[in-house]
């Protein structure tokens, strides 16, 4: 998992912004609503991330199965702790190399 996430980011044009989401939702204890996430996002990243684009990012990793999304739309990590350390390294890597 943490090399499809690795490079997913490396070809991605956000890679800074999708780690902060990644980390985000990790800092708020694996899953997170939305306002929540762009709200610590913004602030690991140091830039304002709209919510329009957070909500695209989001659902694009969903998308790629990097995260999940219930009914009532609350983000968060797969269960699978090998995948979700993955995951997590990943955008850890990728948001120090910046």
């Amino acid at each position: 998992m943490k090399n499809e996430v690795e490079n997913f980011l490396k070809y991605s044009q956000s890679p800074l912004r999708y780690s902060a989401i990644v980390l985000a939702i990790d800092r708020l204890g694996g899953k997170g609503k939305l306002n929540e996430i762009v709200k610590v996002a913004s602030t690991l990243s140091g830039e304002d991330i709209p919510r329009a684009r957070a909500y695209e990012m989001l659902n694009r990793l969903v998308d790629l199965d990097f995260l999940k999304k219930d009914e009532e739309g609350i983000y968060s990590f797969h269960e699978d702790i090998p995948n979700r350390l993955g995951v997590v390294k990943a955008a850890e890597n990728a948001f120090r190399s910046r």
